[in-house]
């Protein structure tokens, strides 16, 4: 409460700016709560790596120290490049793209990932896609010929929605011939790439992709690929400070550095997921009551199937695979077991740590059925920024909370429950109403897509939700629908679906006598997105995010008696039954 208090701009009105009257005093020596959490779990990752009094004998763990240990060590020390990365016999741009992608630098001139199928959530496959635009290279120099006309070829082929096709590496070859996938994948993989299932969009994007490489100069091939690495390298290189080399090794080893921060940092695991599949499990009950209302008319059979991927929700503590305890050293020291990291070289073990991750993201494609073994699943994805925010997976059905995010101020199983249901109620909310958004409606609970959550979304009631909530401009329609509809259920879930403050007079709380159980709700929920307001990616701006959420959200003008003239609640509910 002292924290809550002390972060008030009483001189703003809440019902006008309610960002600004909760978080309007944070001061400059304000730290954000995101930052502090990360440096609190750097500081114990630090403390576990350096201990002369830990005696851990597996070679994991020694492989981690090792690294951490060149990684602190590293002062702009040049990075030294992979010396197959643009050599060979001849220079050909198809194996170079592999070379590149095999060292963790993707979306070059397309964008490969090994995945599970969008119509078999257990089957991984190769997918192919146009990069996106943030992939696209952005050189400081004037934009050469043949950075244009990629340029243009994306802007002509760009599609929202595009056709995906699902096919045999045969039928690749014979579709997409201007492109040597044969090449390709033979330098990705290693190996013979026998029959791959490739799942492929943008199909005429690539025909024209390979014949314009074809006709460029190899010098052209040469300038651009070499700026793309470069680029790659100044992006990835860091100031090797040991928290931050802490926070890089989290995201391009999440396995090893996840294992050891369970096993000797993580001490209330038990009660911590006790709590969270309680309170997960009470928002699933209320979002169900949502579905019984049937706000939009659906059919039987479009009842079961939102029903059934209700049910079959899953809650995840930490990116872990779920069967294995952190006593299991087997599985954890044989997945690194190639990894030979020394604690002379911070470049030479980053190429490696790069290498490593892309060979363990191909590796189910050479096993028997390409099938996910979901004993052994976790998330390991292109990233140099570690997940620390909880996400939901489609293809899983399953929301997953960080370990690094079960720390106060987001969560303590010691907390009154006003401030869990607030905050963390909200964060498990949001994620999953992701389940249910426009994009998210497409999965069915087996994580496939499914041609009845498109006809949910033709839906006339669900279109207008989405209109609704686009009565102000959004970076992103299904985060602001996210935290429409998670705030909502979080308070319905925590007040009760029939909730009117109007008919209540509160008690206040024996830690509180000035604000009352509903303010303190909408202060505590606020307050997660205290700070500086930095420039928001994929999401509005913090202060929007809580102004709009809350804008959305009718009770809150019965909550802090705002009249109609200061606050008119918009009210664009998707699920719930009208408010009125």
């Amino acid at each position: 409460m002292h924290s809550l208090r002390s972060n008030l701009d009483r001189r703003v009105s809440p019902c006008s700016n309610f960002w600004s009257f909760a978080c309007g005093n944070w001061s400059s020596n304000y730290v954000d709560n995101f930052q502090l959490v990360e440096q609190r779990y750097a500081n114990a990752m630090i403390a576990v790596l350096t201990s002369s009094r830990l005696r851990d004998p597996s070679r994991l763990f020694k492989q981690l120290q090792d690294y951490f240990t060149a990684c602190v060590a590293h002062r702009e020390e040049q990075m030294q490049l992979p010396r197959e990365l643009l050599s060979g016999d001849g220079f050909e741009w198809t194996r170079a793209t592999a070379r590149f992608r095999k060292h963790g630098l993707n979306g070059v001139f397309f964008d490969e990932m090994a995945d599970v199928a969008y119509n078999d959530s257990f089957s991984y496959v190769v997918q192919l896609k146009m990069p996106v635009a943030d992939n696209n290279y952005s050189p400081l120099k004037p934009e050469t010929r043949l950075e244009r006309d990629l340029r243009e070829l994306r802007e002509k082929y760009g599609n929202e929605d595009p056709l995906l096709q699902l096919w045999t590496l045969s039928e690749l070859k014979r579709e997409i011939p201007q492109i040597d996938w044969q090449i390709y994948f033979e330098e990705l993989l290693e190996r013979e790439p026998g029959q791959l299932r490739v799942q492929i969009s943008d199909v005429e994007y690539f025909r024209k992709l390979g014949e314009l490489l074809r006709e460029s100069s190899k010098t052209a091939l040469e300038s651009y690929l070499s700026d793309r690495l470069a680029q790659f390298v100044r992006e990835a290189n860091l100031d090797s400070t040991p928290h931050n080399c802490i926070h890089h090794m989290s995201a391009v080893l999440p396995l090893g550095m996840n294992h050891i921060y369970d096993r000797y940092v993580y001490r209330t695991r038990s009660e911590d997921m006790r709590q969270l599949q309680q309170l997960f499990d009470s928002l699933r009950g209320t979002f169900a009551k949502y579905l019984e209302h049937n706000r939009l008319e659906l059919s039987y059979e479009q009842l079961s199937y939102l029903h059934a991927k209700l049910a079959g929700m899953q809650l995840k503590l930490g990116n872990l695979p779920v069967n294995l305890t952190s006593a299991d050293y087997s599985f954890y020291n044989d997945h690194y077991a190639s990894a030979n990291f020394s604690a002379d070289s911070f470049a030479q073990n980053f190429w490696q740590a790069l290498r490593l991750r892309s060979r363990l993201q191909h590796l189910a494609l050479g096993q028997p059925g390409a099938t996910l073994q979901l004993k052994y699943y976790y998330v390991n994805d292109d990233l140099f920024r570690a997940r620390n925010a909880p996400y939901f997976e489609h293809e899983r059905n399953t929301l997953t909370v960080p370990l690094v995010f079960m720390q106060w101020p987001f969560y303590d199983h010691r907390q009154h429950p006003i401030f869990r249901h607030s905050l963390m109620g909200f964060i498990l909310g949001h994620e999953l109403n992701h389940a249910f958004e426009q994009e998210g409606i497409l999965f069915d609970a087996a994580g496939n897509e499914a041609l009845l959550g498109v006809r949910i979304r033709q839906k006339a009631k669900f279109q207008a939700a989405l209109n609704c909530a686009q009565y102000s401009p959004t970076a992103s329609l299904k985060e602001r629908l996210a935290d429409f509809n998670g705030l909502q259920l979080a308070y319905d879930t925590f007040f009760g679906l029939g909730h009117d403050s109007h008919r209540f007079e509160y008690r206040p709380y024996d830690f509180e006598r000035e604000f009352l159980a509903p303010q303190l709700f909408h202060l505590n929920f606020a307050q997660f997105f205290c700070g500086r307001l930095p420039t928001a990616i994929n999401h509005d701006m913090d202060d929007v995010r809580v102004n709009e959420a809350e804008l959305n959200l009718h009770q809150f003008s019965i909550d802090f008696s705002c009249t109609r003239h200061q606050f008119d609640s918009v009210g664009c509910e998707m699920w719930r039954a009208a408010s009125h």
